[in-house]
């Protein structure tokens, strides 16, 4: 669960629920059903209220980690 509807309020919880270092984290990423692939911001965060909307893709790559939201 989110504390903040932010990028930071998800990194954070991402980070406590899957053990990946906070300052570790790169880019997050939002992949529609057509394949289209979105960097996220606020904005977009704010829109998923239900974390059973998408699946999440972790990568590690150079000492930091990747995620990849994926609608389903």
């Amino acid at each position: 669960m989110l504390k903040t509807p932010s990028l930071k309020g998800l990194m954070e919880a991402i980070s406590d629920k899957y053990d990946v270092p906070h300052d570790k984290i790169g880019k997050i990423f939002k992949k529609c059903k057509k394949g289209i692939l979105v960097n996220m911001d606020d904005n977009i965060v704010k829109h998923y209220s239900n974390e059973d909307t998408f699946q999440l893709q972790i990568e590690e790559a150079g000492g930091s980690y990747k995620l990849t939201l994926t609608e389903i």
